[in-house]
């Protein structure tokens, strides 16, 4: 729309500008031309009848005579050319006009031997034998047209220029119920269920508006049935498999059991324990999905938040890389109980699929703050590095787990939760690293 106006505005201005020019322009020509030809004829006038004087000369003639700036005369008689300076161009100068003067008839033409160009008069003198040519360099005419020109040019420049910044204009109230929509959506897209449309008086967009809004709520309820119902079915399991793992409990303590008995109910505590966790694991991100804390947020350490993890994940603190040139501990503003149980999950991972965790290392980046959880395993293919954070993914690891496939995803939900974002690379010399990006705060770590 922009382009389309500015356009519109030069195509505009070009045509009034070049027609106002023209027609300046022809004129100020027809009036140089008349004044050259009154001009002409009252030098002429002169001219003869001082060669009506018997022995008059016409260098004496043409020396007496005054004319205009910018003005030559030229007399030519008995085939001898006069000037009325020291210029000798005359028949160059004359040569358009020369044909119709010799035949009787006054003639006008303009030159481009001079610079800028210049009119030429002639005028046939029979009561003396002579022609009479005047050429007038149009000085104050090319100005003229010099100036009408510029200043035509910059009004279209202007006018140009007006009709773009119109145009913008335009666009932006057009396309600003859009953009709302873009910005809403992008929202929405990242997690924030309660973006919403303003309510607008034009009947154009409201219908917009209201479908919009509507489906937002649409997709809220849904996914706040979803949360609740994967709750509600995870709590009512909790006291069955606390029942059973109290049971199986018990028959493991008997010792009067078969040995295949023993395997299988060793195979079942195993499988109840897995499926315990799964249970704990969707309780966890429903909560994360409703935007709940388990703690209030807090102002804390990074490195000691990275030590409490491994000390709750029962692995030495010295896993946690300090350099010498490290400045201070930077802070964050987060659920403690929720990071952590972040940390413990990548910890796991790291013993389950990457061969072991080799250490943490703490990046302050100034605004940000980089937790790297770096592995010895093989890496991660290229193609899982999105899809392990999908829920229920599972890669092939050197251990055999309890885990539920839910580890990553709630590591990736709380992170974003908190505003940051959390991925997956291989590191030169080996190995796996998962990155988690936090937003740096300022205040003291409690």
């Amino acid at each position: 729309m922009t382009h389309a106006f500015a356009l519109g505005a030069f195509g505009l201005s070009t045509i009034l500008a070049s027609g106002t020019f023209l027609s300046a322009r022809h004129l100020l020509l027809e009036q140089r031309e008349r004044t050259a030809i009154r001009q002409a004829f009252t030098d002429g006038a002169l001219v003869r009848d001082s060669l009506l004087t018997s022995g008059t000369e016409v260098s004496d003639v043409l020396g007496s005579l005054s004319p205009p700036a910018g003005a030559v005369i030229y007399v030519r008689r008995g085939g001898e050319w006069y000037s009325s300076t020291l210029d000798s161009a005359g028949p160059e100068m004359t040569a358009d006009v020369q044909p119709i003067v010799e035949d009787g008839s006054v003639a006008l033409a303009w030159t481009g031997l001079t610079d800028p160009h210049a009119v030429v008069v002639g005028i046939p003198l029979p009561a003396v034998d002579a022609e009479y040519y005047e050429v007038s360099v149009a000085e104050e005419l090319d100005r003229t047209l010099s100036t009408l020109g510029l200043a035509l040019g910059v009004g279209a420049a202007v006018t140009t220029a007006a009709g773009a910044l119109l145009g913008r204009a335009a666009s932006r109230r057009v396309l600003a119920p859009l953009s709302d929509v873009a910005g809403a959506a992008l929202r929405v897209s990242a997690g924030d269920l309660t973006a919403r449309l303003a309510s607008t008086e034009d009947p154009d967009l409201a219908a917009l508006v209201g479908s919009f809004n509507h489906m937002v709520d649409a997709l809220h309820e849904r996914i706040e049935q979803d949360a609740r119902f994967a709750a509600d079915v995870s709590h009512e399991l909790r006291t069955p498999v606390t029942t059973l793992t109290t049971s199986l409990s018990l028959l493991q303590q008997s010792p009067d059991l078969p040995v295949r008995s023993q395997r299988a109910i060793r195979l079942m505590a195993d499988e109840l324990d897995r499926f315990r966790h799964a249970l704990e694991d969707l309780l966890a991100l429903g909560r994360l999905e409703a935007g709940a804390h388990e703690a209030e947020p807090s102002v804390t350490g990074a490195r000691e938040l990275v030590r409490q993890a491994l000390l709750a994940a029962g692995r030495p603190p010295g896993l946690l890389a300090v350099r010498s040139g490290d400045g201070p501990d930077p802070t964050l503003r987060v659920d403690r109980v929720q990071m952590l149980r972040v940390l413990t999950n990548l910890f796991q991972n790291a013993e389950l699929h990457g061969g072991g965790l080799t250490g943490v290392v703490v990046l302050d980046h100034g605004e940000i703050v980089d937790l790297e959880i770096q592995d010895r395993g093989p890496g991660v293919p290229d193609d899982d590095r999105v899809r392990i954070f999908d829920r229920f993914a599972r890669a092939g690891g050197q251990k055999v787990g309890t885990g539920s496939g839910l580890g990553l995803s709630i590591v990736q939900r709380t992170v974003r939760n908190h505003g940051g974002d959390v991925w997956c690379a291989n590191r030169p010399d080996g190995g796996a690293v998962f990155v988690v990006r936090l937003p740096a705060t300022t205040g003291d770590a409690r």
